[in-house]
């Protein structure tokens, strides 16, 4: 992800963005976008069910 396209998806969504902090938010994106990928990509079985009861 480069500065460019934090710049062009912030205007779109229309979210402001300070002034020198696309680098940093793109830095920060591209981290959490390759842990989403490990967890997207985790192979489950189909028998897999969610627990009935959350508990953090």
């Amino acid at each position: 992800m480069t500065e460019a396209d934090i710049e062009r998806l912030a205007g779109l969504l229309g979210l402001p963005l300070e002034p020198g902090s696309a680098a940093s938010v793109a830095e920060q994106l591209t981290g959490l976008l390759s842990f989403a990928r490990l967890f997207a990509e985790f192979p489950l079985p189909d028998e897999v069910e969610p627990a009935p009861i959350f508990r953090p």
